[in-house]
């Protein structure tokens, strides 16, 4: 393995840590390949503006697996899936968990398919469309999203999937203090604001986590 790889794994696994993750070296491998492959792909498609490698293992991969301990149960989905972000990390993670990574923009879509395949992702299901329109058979027990809307329009877009059993994780940059504004006093009262610190990353990161949704709607 090249010493570039090694040193990447040992960050990878190292700031997995710093969140009470014990990752395998088999699980960080398959995220290196994942990354490898959205470089390969980017420099024809630009799915990301981070390109760099070192940058992508902070910016993306631990920044996604920051929400790891508030993705919980069986199924899972993330609105707006992007170029997997948090998804396919926490799907290549977790293997435990069935993610559908919704993503409306046919390169991205396609980029993800290729990716599962690549990757051996068995519990990935992509679906190339909006989630407005996207009618699942079965509840799902965390939704989540990185970077795709305010807080009030989450709610609005997947207002369609709520039950009282949901978890909506939302990640974002600063405290969203004029996104909680916005909402409903149901909907602020439901919501739980967790500051996260990335290794690597200076940027200050928030993980709005909100329950219940179905039954805040006023």
């Amino acid at each position: 393995m090249a010493q570039a790889s090694r040193s990447s794994l040992s960050r990878l696994a190292e700031g997995a840590r710093q969140f009470g993750l014990e990752l395998s070296q088999r699980s960080c491998e398959r995220l290196l390949d994942y990354m490898a492959l959205l470089r390969k792909w980017n420099q024809v498609h630009n799915l990301t503006t981070v390109d760099e490698e070192s940058k992508m293992l902070t910016h993306h991969l631990l920044d996604s697996l920051s929400i790891v301990p508030f993705a919980t149960g069986n199924r899972c989905l993330d609105v707006g899936s992007g170029a997997g972000f948090p998804g396919m990390v926490l799907a290549l993670t977790q293997p435990q968990q069935q993610w559908i990574l919704v993503e409306s923009r046919a390169k991205k879509a396609s980029f993800l398919r290729e990716a599962k395949t690549r990757c051996k992702a068995k519990n990935v299901t992509v679906i190339a469309g909006r989630v407005e329109d996207y009618r699942p058979p079965t509840n799902f027990d965390t939704l989540a999203s990185r970077a795709v809307s305010t807080l009030a329009d989450l709610l609005r877009m997947t207002g369609h999937l709520h039950h009282p059993h949901l978890r909506l994780v939302a990640m974002k940059g600063a405290y969203p203090e004029d996104e909680l504004a916005a909402l409903t006093p149901g909907q602020r009262a439901m919501a739980r604001v967790f500051p996260v610190e990335v290794p690597g990353l200076s940027a200050r990161r928030h993980i709005v986590v909100m329950a219940k949704a179905s039954e805040n709607k006023s």
